[in-house]
């Protein structure tokens, strides 16, 4: 109210709100999870964009799957997308809508997923790695390899670049990182159907990741469990992401 211009002071009396607070809030860094929430509705006006404006949020959370490996409810996309003004057409779709999920020529995550075997069992860890920078932007581990493995790993991507300024708010407008999934990743089952698939740069920058990896974690006889693995994982790649965001951003290479 007070942005179309009635006084903040009359607006905070009328709703019973605190002005000091009204300011305290238009100051106030976005959390975490607004910011991953304005990242999902770019991803989500992108699909829509390239549909035709023909995807209704059943659509487009299928092509959220497909592409990313994102998983998100019906009721949360359709309410990312009635927020940004975005509907779906009715009836009929063309059978030439867009697919695969390697469209975008700009920057790329590269997403992959490897195994550290234990005497207890194996350990999946999925990791999400910018093709530019080579840094380290999100992962996750399970026991089992899943596709909810990278939902979780990119999400986490998502959530830390938005968090650190990758892209910056003033670049709201360009196209988001699309993702390319490893041959290694495919394997084993987590890649999304329709995922793009990495070329040989983006698998040599995945195996020159695990390469630090392993030098930095101890011996496989060093390993006793999977939580012992899964511990130390967590300990190596926070220090990889830490060390690689205070280096601050990387301007995307150019199309």
């Amino acid at each position: 109210m007070a942005s179309h211009g009635f006084p903040a002071r009359r607006t905070a009396a009328l709703l019973d709100v605190s002005e000091s607070g009204y300011y305290a809030w238009r100051t106030r860094t976005p959390s975490p999870r607004a910011l991953r929430r304005a990242w999902l509705t770019r991803l989500v006006r992108g699909i829509h964009r390239e549909s035709g404006a023909a995807y209704g949020y059943r659509r487009v959370g299928q092509e959220l799957r497909d592409r990313y490996g994102i998983h998100l409810s019906d009721t949360t996309v359709e309410a990312l997308m009635r927020a940004a003004g975005l509907r779906g057409r009715a009836g009929r779709l063309p059978a030439t809508a867009p697919a695969g999920g390697a469209r975008t020529p700009r920057r790329r995550w590269i997403v992959d997923v490897r195994a550290f075997t234990t005497p207890a069992g194996p350990l999946y860890a999925a990791v999400v790695l910018d093709a530019a920078s080579r840094r380290l932007i999100g992962w996750s581990t399970a026991a089992t390899p899943e596709r909810a493995l990278v939902h979780r790993a990119v999400m986490a991507a998502v959530t830390r670049a938005a968090r650190h300024g990758e892209p910056g708010a003033a670049a709201a407008c360009e196209p988001l990182p699309a993702c390319s999934f490893t041959a290694r990743a495919g394997s084993l089952g987590c890649a999304p159907v329709r995922a793009g698939v990495g070329d040989r740069e983006d698998h040599a920058v995945a195996d020159a990741f695990w390469d630090t990896v392993h030098r930095a974690l101890p011996a496989p006889p060093s390993r006793p469990d999977t939580h012992v693995v899964e511990s130390r994982l967590s300990t190596t790649f926070d220090r990889f992401a830490r060390q690689a965001f205070a280096a601050g951003p990387v301007s995307p290479p150019a199309p």
